[in-house]
C-alpha cells in the first residue's frame, strides 16, 4: 500500500486517469504498529481476544486527519456491480488489516455501481464495525465519502478517488 506521500511525489494525472488506475474508492489508513502487526499474524487462525476501545474511536480518527502524509491508501478495484470484499485478519480477505481486535473475518463491502459507493456489513465480528463512530450492528450502511471507518480498533477514512485526487492535486508543489 502506497502512504499518502508517496502518492504525492508521483507525477499527476488527470481525474480520470487517476480513477482508472486506482478504482473508484479508496480506504486510507494509518499503518499498524510493528507489535500489533506481529502479533495478528501470530493470531492468524487463532479467536479474536483483544477488545477494541470504542470511547477512543473519534480522538484516533482526528489523530489520523493531523498525520495525513503518512497514512496508507488502500484502493478498492471493484470489476462488477455486487462485487464483495471479505474484511479480516486472514490473507486470504479481500481487505487484510493486521490488527488484533480484527476479527478472522470481520465484515464485508460490497461495491454498488448504480450509486458508485460501498456498503458496510459487519460479519458478525467481536470487536465491531463502525461508521463515523457509531455501531452498524446487524444492518448494511451505504458509506458516503469522508466517512470514518472503523474494524474494531483499525481506523480508516473512506474517500471516492476523485477526492483524494484533488487533495493531493492541491498539496502538489506547484500549488504552495
Amino acid at each position: 500500500m502506497p502512504s499518502v506521500k508517496e502518492l504525492r511525489a508521483l507525477p499527476q494525472v488527470d481525474v480520470r486517469t487517476f480513477q482508472s488506475e486506482h478504482g473508484p474508492v479508496a480506504l486510507i489508513q494509518q499503518p499498524p504498529a510493528p507489535v500489533f502487526q506481529r502479533v495478528a499474524q501470530q493470531m492468524g487462525g487463532a479467536r479474536t481476544v483483544f477488545m477494541a476501545h470504542r470511547s477512543r474511536l473519534a480522538d484516533r480518527l482526528m489523530a489520523m486527519l493531523q498525520g495525513f502524509e503518512h497514512l496508507q491508501v488502500l484502493f478498492l478495484k471493484p470489476k462488477t456491480d455486487g462485487e464483495v470484499f471479505a474484511v479480516g485478519r486472514l490473507e486470504t480477505s479481500s481487505v487484510v488489516i493486521h490488527d488484533p481486535s480484527v476479527s478472522k473475518f470481520h465484515a464485508l463491502l460490497r461495491w454498488s455501481a448504480a450509486d458508485s459507493s460501498c456498503y458496510v456489513r459487519d460479519a458478525d465480528s467481536m470487536n465491531g464495525t463502525f461508521v463515523n463512530a457509531i455501531a452498524l450492528g446487524e444492518q448494511e450502511q451505504q458509506l458516503v465519502d469522508g466517512d470514518g471507518l472503523a474494524f474494531g480498533d483499525a481506523q480508516f477514512l473512506y474517500v471516492r478517488t476523485d477526492t483524494l485526487h484533488a487533495h493531493l492535486a492541491m498539496a502538489a508543489p506547484a500549488h504552495r
